[in-house]
This record gives structure tokens, C-alpha cells and sequence, in this order.
């Protein structure tokens, strides 16, 4: 567990460490907020009791008041049923667009629509106590439901597969050291995974007025400092990706 922020009554935790060797590496969010906690993209069967037992460090299952899915992709919610047992008092947020299908990651007499909270296209704003998150959009970038999410009281974006790095085997670190030397390895992902320009241009528009000193992308390293963010923003607001470069 990598403690990003606390000052007491606030906590943001990330788990880069949980993924088997040989399976595409993921992190998990953890926010804690007084007595209410949020978890994000907890990630598949692969990481599952590990990051069960990693949690209840700083927050028990009773307090988790919100478990959120940035998009539909498995290393994001392959264990979605177990989550669903495992902490009983959460309500599972995710786009829209998803809930139809979700039906088909629960066993078939599980009645999930209590429990779901829906996320309009246009984002929408959560309570943790009194501390208030964003949920900003990220539509195609690069999911068609996307969402990214903003905790202001620890200024930390989590940005979901925007920011994704893949290091090479050997290379590993959990904060970029230097921007421009960490852009390598995340330019190839977004070329191919991000829909486009057009796309890209637009989640930068939202983002880039906002007060961040760190984002945690769900795969690889974390960007800190507000020099090397706003470096990263630039960098994605001008990359030619996904149809630009296909068709």
C-alpha cells in the first residue's frame, strides 16, 4: 500500500503491488474520509483477497460507502460479484451506459439494481462526508462510459486508463521521476487504446483549471508536482491518437 495523502482525517492509499507477475499490472484507489470510504476500480479475481485484506487496514468493509468503476473493462470489474458480498453497505457506482450489462458479471438470481448508482454521461458530484468528488467525464478515452475522478481535499485526480504507463520488465518505479523520459512509456497505450484527438482535447478542457498535485492513472506510474502535470497535460492535449492515426 502506497499512502498518497493523509493528514488525519483524509486518506488516499493506491495498491500497485497486488498483480500477479504476467498479468497486465492495474492499481487500486482507496479514499477515506472521516468514517466513509470510497473504492475504485478494484480490478479482477487476480487481485481480489489481497487487496480484501490490504484495505481493511484503513478502512473496514462497513465504512466503504462507495465502490466506482471508472468503465466496464475486467481488470477493472472481473470481481464486481465479490466486491458485491464482500462489502454489503456499498453502493456501486458506474456509468450509465454499462448498467445493462452488468447483469451478466452477478449469478443470475443477484438483484444488483438496489445497489447501483448511475452515473449520468454529463458526470456528477458524490459525497464522502463533507468532503466533495467529482466525477468528470472521460468519455472514449477509452471506453464510450468513462469517468475520471477529482478529490479535491487531497487535490488527486484519478484518471483511470488516462496517464495508463506500461514499463518494460525490470523498469519499475511508483512515481515518474522525469516526465519527459515517462512519456515513452505511456505514448504507445494511448496511440493505440484512445479514440482521438478530438477526445483527448476535450478531457484536457476539464481538467486542466483543476487544483492537482498528483494523478494516479489504473495502470503503472503515478505523475506528482504540479510542473510535471501540467507537462503530461500538454503532452496529451496535442497527441494524435486512436482514428487519427488508423484511418
Amino acid at each position: 500500500m502506497l499512502m498518497i495523502y493523509n493528514d488525519g482525517k483524509h486518506k488516499v492509499a493506491v495498491f500497485r503491488e497486488l498483480t500477479p507477475k504476467g498479468t497486465v499490472q492495474s492499481n487500486q484507489l482507496a479514499i477515506v474520509h472521516g468514517e466513509e470510504a470510497l473504492l475504485a476500480d478494484p480490478g479482477g479475481r487476480v487481485v481480489f483477497s489481497k487487496l480484501m485484506s490490504e484495505i481493511s487496514v484503513i478502512a473496514p468493509a462497513t465504512k466503504i460507502k462507495y465502490i466506482f468503476y471508472t468503465h466496464q473493462d475486467p481488470d477493472v470489474m472481473g470481481a464486481a460479484a465479490s466486491w458485491y458480498t464482500a462489502l454489503p453497505n456499498a453502493k456501486i457506482l458506474l456509468p450509465e451506459i454499462w448498467a445493462r450489462f452488468i447483469p451478466h458479471l452477478f449469478p443470475p438470481d443477484t438483484n444488483i439494481t438496489e445497489r447501483l448508482m448511475l452515473i449520468p454521461d454529463n458526470g456528477t458530484e458524490i459525497q464522502l462526508s463533507d468532503c466533495t468528488l467529482k466525477l468528470i467525464p472521460a468519455h472514449f478515452l477509452h471506453s464510450p462510459g468513462n469517468f475520471s475522478l477529482y478529490d479535491p481535499c487531497s487535490k488527486t485526480l484519478f484518471s483511470g486508463d488516462i496517464f495508463a504507463s506500461l514499463l518494460p520488465q525490470g523498469t519499475d518505479y511508483d512515481t515518474a521521476p522525469d516526465i519527459d523520459q515517462h512519456i515513452q512509456y505511456m505514448e504507445p497505450f494511448h496511440k493505440r487504446y484512445m479514440a482521438s484527438s478530438k477526445a483527448l482535447k476535450a478531457w484536457v478542457a476539464k481538467v486542466k483549471n483543476l487544483d492537482i498535485e498528483t494523478i494516479i492513472p489504473q495502470h503503472g506510474a503515478i505523475i506528482k508536482s504540479k510542473p510535471h502535470i501540467e507537462k503530461a497535460l500538454q503532452w496529451l492535449e496535442n497527441l494524435q491518437a486512436g482514428i487519427d492515426l488508423l484511418y
